[in-house]
């Protein structure tokens, strides 16, 4: 007899995953060995949510937490990181037998091949440990300098997972501050939220480059979605790093060297783009300064990754797009490669949808929200719905609603907005039908 079944959107498989971990940090964070003291419901899932979402926002000081419940705002951060739709349809396959249209929207969704799942999860948190622990190693005497040596290596493990999961949260007072001037601490921080943010098939076709160099095997090139992550990175990277230090080299960077002044530029470049660490102060930044993190943070990283934002991709596909329309061609092309329509429109979706979402939560929030200004709101929205979590210090202010607003923008960045279309999409139906084609007058 033939077996049933079981058809699965992997949209709906994400979403639930992650409410599921979000209400069980919560619960866990509610625990009275988790606090240190009273800590209201909501403000316990938000920074679930911020946790598990490594969006990295804070409405409570994390030394307001317990070792043990630090340990869980780790957990989460771990599990949110590793991404939970990729180890949700994993763990269901080892027990379902997942229907075929389950298996090609997940292909279409994520953009991999169904029977190497089990492969690709397995590198995947095998590299993430790996990483994680040189750069706790590394970490750790730093902190030994600081601490003794049981906390000294919680909180080196504790920065190597934020960093490389691009959360972006330190369980210190200050922060990152003390360690501001320690340049290869920063660097190593810098590194791990590099990786973070790359994408694990990128770095997958790199070490397999380097593997078949050394092995003098036979030359393979990089994939498209390879060079488009490469090219789009590097240019982000050195335009970010540029345009930061020109704004800010008579400002906030005015008594610094050179040097350190485009170290500074380099790191928060990286930084912003989703993990939300920072050496500068916000409130001393010029205009121009904080759009351009507006932009860095919207963008965000790429695909794949632990980092948040539109993502690199679909931003080189938009501008292509752009091109092709200013150039009259009628295909979208890069790199000598055809890029098929459906991606183009998936690319333009997730730039409106996401534009749209954060218009209307910045409307909502100034709605109820009449102590902050509209530059505040619009950047704490930017700032959640790109996992960026840049420390701005104004959700702790906000109303009931207001915290709820924040929330599911943390967890529509993590999700996606197109994957939430996804979570309720119907399966597509075969019309056997064609309306009559009719032009209307544009521009």
């Amino acid at each position: 007899m033939a077996e049933k079944r079981l058809q699965i959107s992997p949209g709906r498989v994400l979403l639930f995953s992650y409410l599921f971990i979000i209400a069980a940090g919560t619960f866990l964070l509610s625990l009275p060995q988790s606090r240190l003291i009273s800590i209201p419901l909501i403000d316990l899932i938000f920074t679930s949510a911020s946790c598990t979402c490594v969006t990295g926002i804070k409405v409570v000081p994390l030394p307001y937490f317990t070792i043990f419940g630090q340990s869980i705002i780790l957990c989460l951060i771990q599990l949110g990181g590793i991404g939970l739709m990729t180890l949700s349809l994993f763990f269901v396959s080892l027990f379902l037998n997942l229907g075929m249209a389950t298996q090609i929207m997940a292909g279409e969704m994520f953009e991999f091949r169904w029977s190497r799942i089990k492969t690709f999860v397995a590198m995947i948190v095998s590299t993430t440990f790996i990483i994680e622990l040189l750069a706790t190693i590394y970490l750790y005497f730093p902190f030994r300098e600081m601490f003794s040596p049981k906390t000294a290596l919680f909180y080196a493990f504790f920065h190597a997972v934020s960093a490389f999961c691009n959360a972006g949260l330190s369980p210190l007072e200050g922060g990152l501050q003390p360690f501001a001037n320690n340049t290869p601490f920063m660097l190593v921080i810098a590194l791990l939220v590099f990786i973070g943010s790359i994408g694990f098939v990128v770095w997958l076709e790199v070490g397999n480059k380097i593997k078949r160099f050394f092995l003098k095997a036979k030359h393979q090139s990089f994939s498209l979605h390879t060079k488009i992550v490469l090219m789009t990175t590097g240019i982000i990277l050195a335009a970010g790093t540029t345009l930061t230090w020109l704004l800010e080299q008579n400002n906030s960077l005015k008594d610094v060297s050179l040097f350190k002044a485009l170290f500074i530029s380099f790191f928060n470049t990286i930084s912003l783009r989703s993990a939300g660490f920072e050496l500068f102060d916000i409130a001393t930044l010029m205009p121009a300064t904080i759009l351009l993190f507006l932009i860095l943070m919207y963008i965000g990283g790429s695909p794949g990754s632990m980092s948040g934002g539109i993502k690199t991709t679909t931003l080189a596909l938009f501008v292509t797009t752009m091109a092709t329309i200013v150039r009259n061609r009628d295909e979208v092309e890069l790199f000598g490669r055809r890029i098929p329509k459906d991606q183009i429109y998936r690319a333009i979706s997730i730039i409106v949808l996401s534009v749209g979402w954060i218009f209307l939560a910045t409307f909502a929030l100034l709605v109820v929200e009449h102590d902050f200004n509209f530059i505040q709101v619009f950047f704490e929205v930017v700032s959640a719905l790109s996992l960026c979590g840049l420390p701005t210090k104004i959700s702790t202010s906000f109303s009931f609603f207001g915290k709820v607003v924040i929330i599911i923008t943390m967890l529509l960045g993590r999700v996606g907005s197109l994957t939430l279309v996804f979570a309720f999409w119907a399966r597509k139906k075969k019309h056997l039908y064609h309306y009559p084609e009719e032009r209307v007058v544009i521009g």
